[in-house]
């Protein structure tokens, strides 16, 4: 029996080859119930996208900016679903949407623990969709990615967003959260607060290589010994534990990526102090009250973007000989939880 090809794809759908092309390759000229169609289709008959094809294509429609040049694909690795929706990563998919269609490019998502999936089916479907280039989306345990996906990463050029990967070494685009935390010290000391503290879950610093508690306690050492108030280990159901470290320690101003402690700190009542700073380590625009760090996630997906098509076009698959790392700088955002030492000194004498 042949392979299956364009045309008796064309032929079994009752389409033109062109259509069955374009469908293949997520343009957006095809309607959505029709690519989904055309796909289960190629899926179903085991139809693979040649891949020199698929390139000169994509070289000769290169001729103009506006052309459709192929199709990125997002890769959720967390078995939870719902971290693919969280704030920070709906603005990095923002971005890559939005620098994909202005070099040429449409977005596909898969996620690696939707029910069915497989590192088989998702190679077959990465191939019949011509997918040659994957934007990989964490967190995975240990910065080690599943090793039964090995198979999906050494097809492809692959860009991991949000964290290092030690296992495989694929290159990455993350923030660089220790420079993060430490301007944050940096500024909160300007504003009058001397006893900064830090709330994190255990787990978020880990993926992050400790770099939020690094930065934090390398800013925090040029304060004298009395007021260097020791990190916190956060937890879900530790309101107990938190408020027994603000009794202990007494900081004066929280950094957190934990927005919940806003609610822990007022519903306490006199137990923490009327002044009690917070700021948020990344400063999304779900959280337009408070002060932060914004860490601009929208330049991170860009330039995930322009690493991953670097790849592509030199053909790099899988791990490169030397990884590369690009980190992304955060920036201050002003918001109502923080306040200026006259502002906090005019709310006591109220």
């Amino acid at each position: 029996m042949s392979s299956p090809t364009v045309r008796s794809l064309a032929k079994q759908a009752g389409v033109s080859a062109a259509t069955v092309s374009l469908a293949l390759r997520n343009h957006p000229r095809i309607s959505t119930a029709v690519r989904e169609r055309i796909r289960a289709l190629a899926e179903k008959t085991g139809y693979e996208a040649n891949p020199a094809v698929s390139q000169l294509l994509s070289q000769i429609r290169g001729s103009s900016t506006a052309s459709f040049r192929g199709t990125i694909g997002i890769v959720y690795t967390s078995s939870h679903l719902e971290d693919a929706r969280v704030a920070g990563v709906l603005e990095w998919v923002r971005a890559i949407r939005h620098r994909a269609t202005e070099l040429g490019f449409g977005i596909d998502e898969f996620f690696l623990h939707e029910k069915g999936m497989t590192p088989a089916r998702l190679v077959r479907i990465l191939n019949t969709r011509g997918v040659r280039g994957l934007l990989i989306t964490g967190p995975f345990g240990g910065r080690r990615l599943p090793r039964e996906m090995d198979v999906v990463w050494e097809r492809s050029s692959a860009i991991v967003l949000g964290e290092r990967p030690v296992v495989p070494e694929l290159s990455c685009v993350l923030n660089n959260q220790f420079e993060t935390a430490a301007e944050a010290v940096r500024r909160v000391l300007k504003l009058g607060y001397r006893r900064p503290g830090l709330c994190i879950h255990p787990f978020v610093d880990e993926v992050a290589e400790h770099r939020f508690s690094g930065g934090f306690l390398v800013a925090q050492a040029q304060l004298p010994r009395a007021d260097r108030v020791p990190p916190l280990g956060y937890s879900s159901d530790g309101r107990a534990g938190f408020l027994r470290w603000l009794d202990r320690h007494r900081p004066d101003v929280v950094l957190t990526l934990h927005p919940e402690i806003k609610h822990w700190a007022v519903s306490s009542g006199r137990r923490v102090p009327r002044d009690l700073g917070l700021l948020h380590l990344d400063r999304t625009q779900d959280l337009p009250d408070w002060a932060g760090m914004h860490q601009d996630n929208e330049s991170l997906g860009v330039a995930a973007v322009e690493m991953l098509l670097g790849q592509v076009y030199f053909n790099v698959l899988g791990a490169p000989k030397f990884q590369q790392c690009l980190l992304v700088g955060s920036k201050w955002v002003n918001g109502s939880t923080l306040r200026t030492k006259a502002a906090r000194r005019q709310a006591k004498q109220s």
